[in-house]
């Protein structure tokens, strides 16, 4: 085939192939890669990485690569960090406390302020109750007992607990366990359970999540002062956001169902 046949063959196909490719640029374009910033409570780990593994799949199947990074802690941490960069694509919260202080410092869309449910603070123990106790008042009257809480600074579980001690008058109490040691602040639910679970405490005032999770490491003591005693899941998104983030936001509210799994109170869930 001389240099003059070739070029009738190739040519011809070469504008075809560019016709195509205007005609339908998805399927030969790069995937466009997007990245998102969630700044979460611990408490809500394990349901948020489950939807994001759903979303990422979703998006794969449009071309889209995205990468979703999770920034974690307690509430009052993570919010301070929002602040601190100054952008985000989601906050969740275990409490209406901090995401109400974002929406207050103009941090977060008040629009986009949604509750997906609710967990319960409660009182956990190392599986089979190793100690016998029966109730929280218990814990706080034993010396053979030490209690891992929140920092009421910054955790939401520390900040119900502490309403809860100045609600049955024990503050003053607290304040010297605190002192002594046996009442220990950790930097969040997660940690004041982890801290049952390794031995570091024989109780924490956390949520009902980690027992959920961890069923054969924890146990919940049922308890009068902490029965009704709720805490709100709230979602919402950062003024500041990328292009991805009210996507993914309507995505997470469409799948509230699968916290249900992860021990959170979902209506009709």
């Amino acid at each position: 085939m001389n240099i003059r046949t070739t070029l009738l063959v190739v040519i011809p196909l070469t504008i075809i192939l560019l016709i195509i490719i205007i005609l339908f640029p998805t399927r030969f374009s790069q995937s466009a890669d997007a990245t998102l910033v969630v700044y979460a409570d611990r408490t809500l780990q394990a349901p948020l990485e489950e939807i994001a593994r759903m979303y990422s799949g979703e998006l794969a199947k449009e071309g889209v690569n995205v990468n979703i990074t999770f920034i974690y802690g307690s509430s009052g941490y993570v919010l301070s960090q929002l602040e601190l960069k100054g952008y985000g694509d989601l906050y969740v919260s275990d409490d209406s406390h901090f995401a109400s202080l974002g929406v207050e410092r103009g941090l977060l869309d008040p629009d986009t302020y949604r509750e997906v449910g609710y967990i319960r603070l409660v009182l956990l123990v190392s599986e089979g109750n190793p100690r016998n106790i029966s109730s929280l008042e218990d814990a706080l009257g034993r010396s053979d007992v030490r209690i891992a809480v929140g920092n009421p600074e910054h955790v939401s579980a520390g900040i119900l607990a502490f309403k809860v001690f100045r609600e049955h008058g024990v503050a003053d109490i607290v304040d010297r366990l605190v002192r002594e040691g046996r009442i220990i602040y950790v930097k969040s639910a997660a940690e004041a359970a982890s801290y049952v679970m390794i031995g570091l405490a024989d109780a924490a005032i956390s949520f009902n999540v980690y027992e959920a999770i961890h069923p054969d490491k924890l146990d919940i003591v049922e308890d009068p002062w902490l029965a009704d005693v709720r805490a709100p899941v709230v979602v919402a998104v950062p003024v500041n956001h990328g292009d991805y983030s009210m996507g993914f936001y309507s995505f997470v509210l469409e799948h509230r169902e699968v916290f249900s799994r992860y021990g959170v109170y979902v209506p009709g869930g």
